[in-house]
């Protein structure tokens, strides 16, 4: 068996379908080093009691962007464990979003499919299929433990079908857990330039819920990953498990523990915008907007840190040579750094006038950029100790089918995605070679890997970028370059076209005003 690129020397690939991946010891070896193949065997997946067993890890970490990670090349972010976890895995660093936002990823993550076409943010319907579903009917031990509100409160709990049991961690965001007159009465405003983007009696409760805690586990982010190490300490003798770690940090509010701000910005004296209004940077003076990026910063560490735990305990436990771990983003966030388009938040326009978040009364249109729409997706195998890079245009529809691919649960006609195990394993595979980003009945967006693509419903010319000559994505070059757009604009109608995009929604950016004042552009 030919060995991989990427994979030690100690590493075999076989497959053959109709039964789970297993990690399983191989004749002889290399050095003092066990060698390892990876199974697609005929054979029962595992037997009780017995290291054979073979597990799935999914982690989930709403809003990390990929550039805040020390591994994919930022030099002073501190995130060891990450760093450690990539060098040992497959990465995919052009990773794109599907759906947007918060509920919609995990919507195309968990099901398979591309809800941008259909659906709004919204609970999963009765007649979805459901990763946690299949797997659990297959005689898969499933837990959940997450501390994403919206699972819960718009996801009205659909999202933990499928799960043996689940635990929900009470308090992020605005899941509001805890009042306190108290403290409401010792709240004091951000200082200096700026806004809050839920408004201040929203945010004085928030505060005074944050306020609560002292210690560490107080925080939602620990008490997940502790439950999951919890629940590992005492489930990893099963036959096999699905463990889906569901964390909202490094989303809003930024307020992790200071021990972390003080990692990148010890020195700040105002109160901070530990939940600033999203648009233009210009809203946040310098020194805000410094303090705003270091808390940013130092919750991506709280994450790593936890992840790393998580990673400690399946070392100890002796789960690494039988499980998959999967490390994945919904998405980024602006932060008024210089690759972010002049904007704080997650959007894709705003107003001149006071620089904040607009819909149809925006001056400024902007798709969403790499730092928002390329977030991390990380996979590593079962055994695998050395990192490999694949340059796929990966989605979270992707997910499922690996997952069920895996475990040798067939994968239903129903799943738009694609299993990227044969891509890790080195295999040539019919994949993509565009993807598109989208929200239900709003913008649209396609990227080929270099080029980006977007545009919006209201009267405002699409953009363009080239990740290639400008990798920030600074200048919009759509006039230098319209054969691009208009390749990319008819290419991005096929596909939501072949998802079923509504009709409606489609000629609404077909036909967008914009595009016929683009008219001298011969291209279009």
């Amino acid at each position: 068996m030919a060995r991989q690129s990427g994979f030690p020397r100690s590493w075999a690939f076989t497959r053959r379908r109709g039964a789970p991946y297993r990690a399983v010891p191989c004749r002889g070896s290399i050095g003092s080093s066990r060698r390892w193949a990876c199974l697609h065997h005929g054979a029962s997946a595992s037997r009780k009691g017995t290291r054979n067993a073979m597990n799935v890890i999914l982690v989930m970490s709403d809003s990390f962007r990929r550039d805040h990670i020390g591994a994919f090349g930022n030099s002073w972010i501190q995130t060891p464990a990450l760093d450690r976890f990539a060098a040992q895995s497959t990465t995919f660093p052009r990773f794109r979003m599907g759906s947007y936002a918060t509920i919609p990823q995990r919507t195309d993550m968990l099901t398979g499919r591309y809800s941008y076409a259909s659906r709004p943010w919204q609970a999963l319907e009765p007649e979805d299929f459901v990763l946690a579903e299949a797997l659990h009917d297959k005689g898969v031990a499933t837990y959940c433990s997450a501390d994403t509100p919206h699972l819960f409160h718009s996801g009205k709990v659909t999202f933990m079908r499928g799960f043996d049991a689940f635990h929900w961690s009470r308090g992020s965001e605005v899941d509001m857990w805890w009042t306190d007159d108290y403290n409401e009465r010792a709240y004091q405003p951000p200082t200096g330039k700026g806004r809050i983007r839920i408004g201040e009696k929203r945010f004085k409760a928030q505060w005074s819920q944050g306020r609560m805690r002292q210690w560490e586990m107080d925080w939602t982010t620990p008490q997940t990953f502790q439950m999951a190490i919890e629940w590992l300490t005492r489930n990893h003798r099963r036959d096999n498990f699905f463990l889906y770690v569901d964390t909202f940090d490094p989303h809003e509010p930024w307020d992790p523990p200071q021990w972390a701000v003080d990692l990148y910005d010890p020195d700040y004296e105002g109160i901070p915008y530990t939940w600033a209004e999203y648009g233009s940077v210009s809203q946040y003076d310098k020194r805000v907007l410094k303090n705003l990026q270091a808390r940013y910063a130092a919750e991506c560490t709280v994450v790593d840190r936890w992840f790393g735990r998580l990673l400690d305990t399946v070392d100890l436990l002796g789960l690494a040579d039988n499980t998959l771990v999967i490390f994945i983003a919904d998405h980024g966030h602006y932060i008024g750094l210089p690759n972010d388009g002049g904007q704080v938040g997650k959007h894709v326009a705003f107003r001149k006038s006071d620089g904040k978040m607009a819909d149809k009364d925006a001056d400024v249109f902007t798709p969403l950029l790499d730092s928002v729409s390329n977030p991390p997706f990380i996979v590593r195998l079962p055994g695998q100790t050395r990192g490999a890079v694949r340059n796929e245009l990966a989605q979270p529809v992707d997910v499922t089918p690996t997952i069920l691919d895996f475990f040798g649960v067939k994968i239903p006609a129903s799943v738009e995605g694609q299993s990227v195990l044969p891509l890790i394993h080195g295999k040539k595979t019919p994949w993509r070679t565009e993807a598109v980003t989208a929200c239900h009945r709003n913008f649209a967006q396609i990227s080929d890997g270099r080029w980006l693509y977007g545009l919006w419903p209201h009267n405002h010319a699409p953009k363009l970028f080239d990740g290639k000559t400008d990798p920030d994505q600074k200048r919009d070059v759509l006039r230098k370059h319209p054969e691009v757009a208009k390749r990319l604009h008819g290419h991005l109608i096929a596909e939501m076209r072949r998802r079923g995009a509504s009709e409606e929604w489609i000629a609404t950016l077909d036909s967008n005003p914009a595009l016929r004042r683009l008219g001298e552009l011969k291209a279009f």
